[in-house]
């Protein structure tokens, strides 16, 4: 391949990760490489200046291209560049970004065309050869993988790889699904090395052993606290927000009115202790089907299972769908204590058949003693799955074709026949599949959020991972242009 093209997400916390990898992308394996940078605002721009400079860096700054363009956004453009790019109905992808879905009309309608637009311009001279983000879980991010796969650039993110070995390992995507790329259907017969097999079953054996918490949730492993002090102070610490200038830029719309997030410690605090009421313990003389709740809003649901994401349709499907001796076990994340509005547990009492589990039972004891899971998109699921548990799965995420998964779009009345239907894997196929998938795992942190992620021993091996993928997708185009 000629010298790479590339333009990157550099909004924070991809802004130092990104720039990290675009230095060691120039120095170690493409001294040609050109870098397309796009941020959020002036401060953001300044950033990627003074961190690279000027040579064959271009910065693309989504609010003062807005500012500049704004009442050129309307609905009748929006109509075209909906036919032009077939992504009609695109309030599909609207209702996908959780900055958006609380805004009026006119301005997500500007927000959208004005993307299209933007990125239309960056894409179309076909000179960008890949477009690096995060898994999609904004619209931005979406209306640039539309737009750069009409001109020709390949969207590529380098996904944690769930499971317990996300500081480790990443995959790469190139859709919104978070689904890997490499991943082989016929994993079952594929020819194994004695070496991959032990270690997919010493994998296993750690999993069927004991729980295995991904390492980026232990920090937050924590009850919500009143914090006294930030209390008396919650006036002043929103004003602070409030004063940043960001937070009136109408022309960038993740930022714009955010100032409120700084008093979400009282928040969740407050809706933690009204929710409290609400937890059982669980009855393991009773058979249940446990449905682990997921955070809300996040692109594991509004993206990867958006007919669900309104977790309490997807339990009215489940409470309708289940025979008189079993119940549905409704459980918190743990992690996530506070960020669900109260209102949402009060509404569950509507259902005889759910029952609210405290989120300080043992997630792996309610695997263990269920008789199926049901989950969106969950890593829950990934663990069930590797107890061999029936799985049903309603969304889009990695581990969709693993042995076991009953994959579900419409959930109401067919728990019965999948149920009937469904075969235990043996432990044989799934130490095929772990081999698989550890085949297509690539050494390196992806957390880009994480201070351990930015080490220069770990910027080199995602940059080294990123690199071998561009160079060899960049061939396999060569050569499919060339037949």
């Amino acid at each position: 391949m000629e010298s790479l093209n590339i333009c990157f997400l550099a909004r924070p916390c991809y802004d130092v990760f990104s720039a990290k990898i675009y230095a060691e992308l120039k120095r170690n394996f493409d001294s040609g490489v050109i870098g397309h940078f796009i941020t959020s605002n002036a401060e953001e721009s300044d950033y990627i200046k003074n961190a690279l400079g000027s040579d064959n860096v271009f910065i693309h700054e989504v609010s003062s291209y807005f500012k500049a363009h704004w009442d050129e956004f309307t609905k009748e453009d929006l109509i075209r560049n909906e036919k032009k790019y077939e992504c009609a109905p695109v309030w599909e992808y609207i209702y996908m970004d959780r900055f958006l879905i609380n805004r009026d009309y006119e301005y997500a309608v500007k927000i959208a065309d004005g993307y299209f637009r933007f990125f239309e311009e960056i894409f179309q001279s076909g000179e960008i050869d890949f477009y690096y983000d995060e898994v999609i879980a904004t619209l931005q991010s979406y209306v640039a993988y539309i737009v750069a796969n009409k001109y020709g650039a390949t969207y590529l993110s380098q996904a944690v790889a769930r499971g317990g070995i996300d500081l480790e390992y990443h995959y790469f995507v190139s859709d919104p699904f978070e689904i890997p790329i490499d991943f082989p259907k016929d994993y079952l017969n594929i020819d194994y090395s004695e070496e991959e097999l032990k270690r997919a079953d010493e994998f296993l054996k750690e999993n069927e052993e004991k729980e295995v918490i991904p390492a980026s949730l232990l920090a937050l492993q924590k009850k919500p606290k009143l914090n006294i002090p930030y209390l008396l102070t919650a006036p002043l610490h929103y004003l602070k927000a409030y004063m940043k200038p960001k937070n009136h830029d109408k022309y960038f719309y993740m930022y714009y009115h955010e100032a409120g997030v700084s008093l979400d410690t009282v928040k969740f605090y407050f809706n933690y202790r009204k929710s409290k009421k609400y937890y059982q313990e669980p009855d393991y003389s009773e058979k249940f089907v446990y449905f682990p709740l997921h955070y809300q809003p996040e692109a594991s649901t509004i993206v990867c299972a958006q007919k669900y994401e309104k977790q309490l349709y997807f339990i009215d499907s489940w409470a309708k769908s289940l025979p008189a001796d079993t119940k549905l076990y409704v459980k918190e994340h743990f992690f996530l204590l506070g960020n669900r509005d109260p209102k949402f547990f009060e509404d569950l009492k509507q259902y005889p058949n759910v029952k609210v589990i405290s989120p300080f039972v043992s997630s792996r004891e309610l695997i263990d003693h269920c008789e199926a899971l049901a989950t969106l998109t969950g890593t829950a699921g990934w663990e069930a799955m590797l107890q061999r548990k029936p799985v049903f799965l309603s969304g889009r995420v990695f581990f969709e074709n693993a042995p076991g998964i009953i994959r579900q779009d419409e959930v109401y009345l067919h728990y019965l026949d999948a149920m009937a239907a469904w075969k235990k894997p043996s432990r044989e196929d799934l130490i095929k599949y772990i081999c698989a998938f550890f085949r297509i795992a690539r050494k390196g942190n992806a957390h880009a959020e994480m201070t351990e992620a930015l080490t220069d021993d770990n910027i080199h091996l995602i940059s080294k991972s990123l690199f071998e993928k561009m160079q060899e997708i960049g061939k396999n185009k060569y050569h499919a242009e060339s037949k």
